[in-house]
């Protein structure tokens, strides 16, 4: 009787990716733990400078919006968009400087979550305010390197089935590095 049991556990496991792939596959969580490359600030400034990160999950209704935002003007003190989601608590603050940590982590059972599953987010939009200044242009998507835009689709991402549930992003003097790469997504033919 046992062995029947884990044969149509074993049958009921080989059609996840099957699910996964047609769509079915449900936003995944992830702790998000990002750190600053302390050694390449040193270098090129002297100093780590103060720098904010902001985790936002987006809907696919709000992808062209945030894709196209000006992250220069997002940055602005009067940014009418970071300032909303920033007080109706959609975007997740991170804060990084000399004095405070070099790591954070947005853990995957935070409330925040929640609030981005209810609104049905999609992908998970990772911003931060450094470079500054003339030293990088206004880009859409990621070309700018102020702004990653990573897939919450648990399919997208190797291991998720197998608890690996962490993304890892790094500020560096250049930008954002995601260190942890999602799948390509599936050709439409094949979903």
């Amino acid at each position: 009787m046992a062995l029947r049991s884990c044969g149509r556990v074993w049958r009921g496991l080989l059609w996840l990716p099957v699910l996964a792939a047609a769509g079915c596959s449900p936003m995944g969580r992830f702790d998000v733990s990002v750190t600053i490359e302390e050694q390449g600030f040193r270098k090129t400034l002297g100093t780590v400078p103060s720098i904010e990160v902001h985790i936002v999950g987006i809907s696919d209704v709000e992808y062209k919006e945030w894709a196209v935002k000006s992250m220069t003007q997002y940055w602005e003190p009067d940014d009418a968009l970071r300032t909303t989601m920033v007080r109706k608590g959609y975007a997740h603050v991170m804060t990084f400087g000399e004095e405070q940590p070099k790591r954070c982590i947005l853990y995957r059972n935070s409330p925040v979550w929640d609030m981005w599953e209810a609104k049905g987010s999609r992908n998970l939009f990772i911003l931060t305010n450094f470079p500054r200044g003339a030293q990088v242009r206004d880009q859409e998507g990621e070309s700018d390197p102020r702004r990653r835009i990573l897939p919450l689709d648990k399919a997208r991402w190797a291991g998720y089935y197998w608890g690996k549930k962490v993304i890892w992003i790094e500020v560096a003097p250049s930008g954002l590095i995601c260190h942890t790469t999602p799948r390509p997504p599936l050709p439409p033919s094949a979903q």
